[in-house]
């Protein structure tokens, strides 16, 4: 091989993910892992998820989950985030090298790989989990390992982003309060959301003019990004407790939640007095996160292929790649194929 000439990647990433849905953090994840994997120069697709593995409890949400999971999409229809470089694979290719990552909810191993990565995106306790003896673990934070019960430790793995709809319009003319529940589904209501504005199902841009309006934000939900964005909106953001029993054991496994939210309604004064700081944080956390994925890089390496390469010399800045240049690159690759 000609010195200078770029050596192929020693593994190759299939991640099993739902389609892309720009309110779910985890899909996020899962979409923005193999945008970023092919901008550091990895080989990574993703792969449609069957839905039948992915098993809601049998509560009223499972129930409504399972709902819509029989509504999603076919393979032919899988949709992406036209901003990320994603190709799909509908019955991806399998080899010896290759590694197959699965969200935690995943039960199994549906694609029958060799190499299996389990990414755990959230814990919950209420859940009963099927993985595999030698499966390899990552997870986003502390408490969604539980913390290490999961997996024994796990390296973090994360992306956090910033959506640009979440910016304080400085309004004087506030009132009211607004909520959501997401994962916080079997928590007792509070009486301060009894006539509040549930956000669940609304868009970016519809949940960031409520944030702006609103004085309060009450979550359910003790591990949503839109706490943070709430703060970011300058609206007080208050998560609702029930799975900690004190603000320092939350925020040991949640670190993202540090500045600018309150763990009860007796820790408003330390929200209000940090919410300056929480723009900060989500900056510092989006640049560790390209890191933690050159991290999860050079494990899946030494774990399941040859070393072919250096991963230091992979690049340290973010690729912004544009779909203009995603389309040169591609274009670019097959005319050296028919080369």
């Amino acid at each position: 091989m000609m010195s200078g000439e770029r050596q192929p990647a020693a593994v190759r990433y299939v991640v099993y993910s739902p389609p892309f849905d720009p309110n779910s953090g985890g899909v996020i994840f899962l979409h923005r892992l193999v945008h970023e994997l092919n901008a550091l120069g990895e080989e990574a697709v993703l792969t449609p998820a069957d839905m039948a593995s992915i098993r809601p409890p049998l509560t009223l949400r499972g129930r409504l989950s399972r709902a819509v999971l029989r509504r999603a999409p076919k393979a032919t229809e899988f949709s992406v985030n036209p901003a990320f470089d994603t190709p799909v694979e509908v019955r991806p290719r399998l080899e010896q090298d290759t590694v197959v990552l699965y969200p935690e909810i995943v039960r199994g191993n549906p694609l029958k790989a060799r190499n299996v990565v389990r990414w755990l995106l959230y814990h919950d306790p209420a859940k009963t989990y099927h993985f595999g003896r030698d499966d390899m673990f990552f997870r986003v934070d502390r408490n969604f390992d539980h913390p290490g019960k999961l997996s024994g430790g796990a390296p973090d793995l994360f992306l956090y982003e910033i959506h640009p709809a979440y910016r304080d319009e400085g309004r004087s003319d506030r009132k009211g309060a607004c909520y959501m529940v997401r994962k916080g589904y079997d928590k007792p209501p509070i009486p301060e959301t009894e006539n509040a504005l549930l956000l669940d199902g609304k868009s970016h841009e519809e949940i960031a003019r409520a944030f702006n309006r609103c004085e309060v934000f009450y979550s359910y939900d003790e591990a949503t990004m839109y706490s943070q964005y709430a703060a970011l909106c300058g609206c007080l953001s208050i998560v609702i407790p029930g799975s900690h029993a004190s603000r320092e054991e939350w925020i040991d496994g949640y670190a993202i939640a540090r500045y600018g939210i309150a763990y009860g309604l007796d820790d408003v004064e330390h929200a209000r007095n940090t919410m300056h700081l929480v723009r900060p944080l989500l900056e510092q956390r989006e640049r560790e996160g390209l890191d933690t994925v050159r991290n999860f890089v050079r494990l899946t390496r030494a774990r399941f292929g040859a070393e072919t390469r250096d991963t230091n010399t992979l690049p340290r800045q973010r690729s912004r790649l544009s779909i203009c240049s995603i389309l040169e690159r591609r274009a670019s690759d097959l005319r050296t194929t028919r080369d």
